[in-house]
């Protein structure tokens, strides 16, 4: 009986164990059909970069990421924590291919790194050096109708930055980020942060600079005839007859008072308070106005000739 059983285990033995064999490889097949992948976009760092240099070529901010194992401990995975890396310790020449290297503490077991990508990277490494640059201010828009840009001063003229020497050594300036003047009246102080534009060059210490726009107001020269002349201060006891010739008169005034300014708003007069008896006189034509940053700039003729009389004396009625 014993002897059949063992008969009947290796009848055809090499036929069992083949399909034995197939049977596990069809296992590992239908268990590896059970495993999933998932991709993540992880950011990209730099480790141990030597002292007195930096990294001065472009590099990929991320990489791509892709894990694999069974869906529930992929669910375990914190894609947020996942850590990209290049080792630059000991990395001291100019230009060397480094491998981007994943932290698997941050990976839990049973799941696999199928792929990372770039997994070979191009770092270069140069020193870092210093230097003083002139700053540059940007200025945008025009400042209100009536208004003009005259000049802009800013201090400190210069910024001490410091990069690697290849993007140094033909920097001699950097800009300020945008002013816009487009509602500035008045001469206006601002803080304006400075627009290196390259990440790799930083600025020693202050990283803004105070800037003083000049802007003042537009003026037009506008000449007018004056013929009305007013007197003041004339005693009771005289008249006066005043010279009757057109005044001309040439006035600065705000560009954006030109087109509603009048000359009525304008007055000529002559102050007579120093006239103590009659005769002919050439009095001093005086300007006044009551329109704010309005100013004479020429007056022809500056004086006139004024007639000075006795008031008739008024004759007491009969009774």
């Amino acid at each position: 009986m014993r002897i059949n059983i063992v008969r009947k285990i290796t009848y055809n033995w090499h036929i069992k164990l083949i399909s034995l064999a197939l049977a596990f490889i069809l296992w590992v097949y239908v268990d590896s059909l059970k495993q999933k992948e998932r991709f993540f976009s992880v950011s990209l760092e730099m480790k141990n970069v030597p002292e007195g240099y930096l990294v001065s070529n472009d590099l990929p901010p991320s990489v791509k990421v892709v894990l694999r194992g069974k869906e529930s401990r992929l669910a375990l995975v914190d894609g947020e924590k996942l850590r990209a890396y290049v080792d630059l310790e000991g990395s001291v020449k100019e230009e060397t291919r480094k491998t981007v290297r994943v932290d698997r503490n941050l990976i839990p077991q049973g799941v696999s790194i199928k792929e990372v990508e770039p997994r070979i990277i191009d770092v270069q490494i140069e020193k870092v050096e210093e230097k003083r640059v002139s700053v540059i201010p940007v200025i945008i828009n025009d400042p209100p109708e009536g208004y003009y840009f005259e000049d802009v001063q800013i201090e400190p003229e210069q910024l001490l930055v410091r990069g690697p020497e290849s993007l140094l050594k033909n920097l001699s300036s950097v800009y300020t980020k945008d002013i816009d003047i487009g509602n500035l009246t008045e001469t206006t102080l601002r803080e304006v942060a400075v627009n290196i534009g390259d990440s790799k060059i930083m600025v020693e210490g202050q990283e803004s600079v105070r800037v003083r726009i000049i802007v003042k107001e537009q003026y037009v020269l506008k000449r007018i005839t004056k013929r009305k002349i007013f007197t003041r201060n004339l005693a009771e006891e005289f008249s006066a007859e005043l010279e009757n010739r057109p005044i001309s008169l040439l006035l600065r005034i705000p560009r954006k008072l030109e087109t509603v300014f009048s000359q009525d708003q304008c007055t000529l007069f002559i102050d007579l308070e120093e006239v103590r008896s009659p005769g002919m006189y050439q009095l001093p034509l005086i300007f006044e106005t009551d329109l704010r940053d309005v100013s004479l700039m020429n007056m022809d003729p500056e004086r006139i000739e004024v007639t000075v009389q006795m008031m008739a004396k008024k004759q007491a009625g009969s009774g």
